[in-house]
């Protein structure tokens, strides 16, 4: 099956409760994981920046309450991106603009952005190099790239993440909702999978070779979450 055709009806099975329970299931740690995510983000002012897999919109929103920041939030599922725009309408937040797009052909011109970021998106792309390049190319050379996604513990805090990817996500997510049953069963699998194909090590090369020359990783949450940051080649 295609990877935007696991994405899709995955979290649009989930996007009605998705920041409650991912704060909920992540033991509060969601919330940390964008702030030391951003702390990294530094913008010319005025800026636009792109926030692919944007899903409910948690970090476009963080990144538009900065000065003379716009946000272009893209996505692939359009429940999520309905959450967002509720959200975006409640709060009266007007520096958001919603698109949904896959991020594999994103739909602007070279070097639109003055930063682009990505959550949890590597591992529902086909191509992992050439989805790179894509969010690579619609960034001007000196911006900054930024993701967050899940990682796979090292030493003694693999099995204590086994039995919370296993159990725990398995368990409390049947107990939320039917969707987020699906997508606690799901999630274990899918991120050890990723990191065997795509470890720590090879994932920062492919941003290198992507224009990244000073590409960095740094383990959150005793390796449970990665972040990942760099500026493109002038």
């Amino acid at each position: 099956m295609p990877a935007n055709d696991i994405a899709r009806p995955l979290f649009s099975g989930v996007a009605s409760s998705y920041e409650w329970a991912s704060l909920l299931l992540s033991y509060g740690q969601y919330r940390r994981w964008h702030r030391s995510l951003l702390e990294r983000l530094t913008l010319p002012a005025p800026a636009l920046v792109l926030d692919m897999a944007t899903g409910t919109g948690a970090v476009a929103f963080r990144v538009a309450r900065r000065p003379q920041v716009r946000v272009i939030a893209g996505d692939i599922t359009r429940a999520m991106l309905l959450q967002a725009q509720a959200r975006a309408t409640r709060d009266g937040q007007s520096a958001i603009d919603l698109i949904e797009c896959t991020a594999e052909a994103i739909p602007f011109p070279d070097a639109a952005f003055d930063a682009v970021i990505f959550t949890y998106l590597l591992r529902y792309v086909s191509d992992v190099p050439a989805t790179l390049r894509e969010l690579a190319r619609v960034l001007r050379p000196g911006g900054m790239m930024l993701s967050q996604d899940f990682a796979v513990p090292r030493g003694v805090f693999y099995p204590l993440w086994r039995l919370h990817t296993d159990v725990v996500l398995r368990l409390g997510g049947a107990l939320i909702s039917r969707g987020w049953g699906r997508a606690g069963a799901f999630l274990g699998g899918s991120i050890r999978d990723f990191y065997r194909r795509w470890p720590e090590e090879r994932i920062v090369q492919a941003w290198r070779e992507c224009g990244f020359p000073d590409a960095q990783a740094k383990r959150l949450s005793v390796g449970g979450a990665l972040i990942m940051w760099g500026t493109k080649a002038s």
